[in-house]
Formats: C-alpha cells, structure tokens, sequence
C-alpha cells in the first residue's frame, strides 16, 4: 500500500508546521519531526522510537537502516582527481587509481527537506501507511 497525493500533502504541510508525523513502513513505525541539527532545521527520521548509530556506519547489515537518508562522497577530492589527470594522463591515472570514480554510502538520521524525506520512504518501502490523523 502506498501514500495517497492527500496523505503525502498533508504530511508534508503537518510536518511544515512543526507537528511530528508517524508512519508504519513494512511493520516499522517511523517518526518524523523537526529538529535542529548544526543551527539549522532538519527532518529527524526514528525507526520504532529510536536512531542507534551502528545502523549510519553498519547500514548494509541492519535492514532498519534504509528508512535512514542516504549521503553519498567521493573517495578521492575532485581537485585531487583533476590535478592527477592533467599530471599523468586518463589512462594512466586510472590504471594506478582504479577507484578513482569510487564514493562511500552512509546513512544519516536527518534530511535536510521534509518533500525529499517522504519520498525516500515512499521509494524504499515496500508498504507505507499514514499513522497520524488527517482533519477532514
């Protein structure tokens, strides 16, 4: 089951306003509220009522860890990519680095916009399902 266009809406505008919003993915309750991380307002994602740290580092062994935002950074900096391709050639330069190109996944418990946050959840989850009330 999947998020209606007015379940997604209303989420998006009750979290807007400060409220948390609770949803149930594939048997796990997620809580979604604003919070502030770093002086700026994030979206803090909790699976079941909690965020363990093991499942930002670890994310491949915990399935919980999908519900959690996905931040990707290169291996190696781009203007150390760049600087060794104009010393040593492409070729060259990928033969001595061939992880060149490579960038490490972690999980964070945040998303920095509360539309990219539902619609993580609403693409990693195979069921989804409004907790919170909507007014009629």
């Amino acid at each position: 089951m999947s998020l209606s266009k007015e379940q997604k809406t209303f989420a998006i505008k009750e979290l807007e306003k400060g409220n948390r919003v609770n949803l149930t993915c594939d048997s796990y309750e997620i809580s979604l509220m604003i919070q502030r991380h770093k002086m700026k307002l994030v979206v803090g994602i909790y699976v079941d009522g909690t965020v363990k740290g093991i499942w930002c580092a670890e994310h491949e062994k915990h399935p919980e860890a999908k519900y959690l935002a996905p931040y990707f950074i290169n291996v190696y900096k781009p203007s150390f990519k760049q600087k060794l391709i104009k010393l040593c050639g492409k070729r060259r330069a990928y033969k001595e680095y061939p992880d060149l190109d490579a960038k490490h996944e972690h999980r964070l418990p945040y998303f920095a916009n509360v539309t990219k946050a539902i619609n993580h959840l609403i693409k990693v989850s195979d069921s989804i399902e409004l907790l919170t009330e909507m007014a009629t």
